[in-house]
């Protein structure tokens, strides 16, 4: 990879170029960390020469910046997921396999960017900015498609009066997001190994306790007397 004036590439040439050096600096960043990683260490994985990195981004921050704005959290966000739930079929097909599909493809999307999301989370503190971007443009993003769902739905007659949309959509997203904390990033699978499908089905059911109401089988029991 030579080192040439990036203004003078095509679009195409300087999108393969950033690529590269962002595929290199994940690799890095994986091992080594932010705080660790250098300039020089991912010029050496990408296999060309530190002069080249600055000719595309500024330092090491503003690489992983770039990781975080152009590889998280995938396409499913931005393309599927709203896909999925506009779609008249949707609409129409039982909840239990609208949000199965719904929290598969949310993790499947998160598990795909798990290192983004660590390094993310690891640097959460001492940089906000990135942090609310994580936020902003994965969880509050999803929870929006998610609410403006279950707001249809409401609408439709299939589920009963909800009192927050929005924070109805974020504690299913919470359950979702406790099986990445706890199977994958706190090695929770070494110890009980639920696989994704089968965590899905049971935060799905019970969603749907919560927004369909109780079933005859789920009344509570009187207090007894005397």
């Amino acid at each position: 990879m030579s080192a040439q004036n990036p203004a003078a590439e095509t679009p195409e040439v300087r999108k393969s170029r950033r690529e590269a050096i962002m595929d290199a600096a994940m690799a890095v960043l994986g091992t080594s960390g932010l705080d660790r990683a250098s300039v020089e260490d991912i010029a050496r994985s990408a296999g060309i020469g530190k002069g080249t990195i600055y000719l595309y981004f500024k330092s090491k921050e503003e690489i992983f910046d770039g990781i975080l704005g152009e590889r998280w959290p995938g396409p499913y966000l931005e393309r599927l997921m709203p896909e999925i739930l506009s779609s008249e079929e949707v609409m129409n097909a039982p909840l239990e396999v609208v949000f199965e599909r719904i929290g598969n493809g949310f993790l499947a999307a998160v598990e795909e960017n798990m290192l983004v999301l660590r390094l993310a989370l690891s640097d959460a503190y001492r940089f906000p900015d990135r942090a609310e971007h994580l936020f902003e443009s994965t969880f509050l993003k999803a929870n929006r498609i998610l609410a403006a769902f279950l707001e249809a739905q409401q609408k439709a007659g299939r589920i009963g009066p909800l009192e927050s949309p929005l924070i109805t959509a974020r504690c299913y997203q919470g359950m979702l997001m406790t099986y990445v904390l706890s199977q994958e990033m706190l090695g929770g699978k070494k110890y009980t190994l639920i696989e994704r499908e089968e965590w899905v089905r049971v935060a799905v059911r019970i969603l749907l306790q919560g927004i369909q109401g109780r079933g005859p089988e789920q009344t509570p029991a009187e207090p007894e007397r005397g």
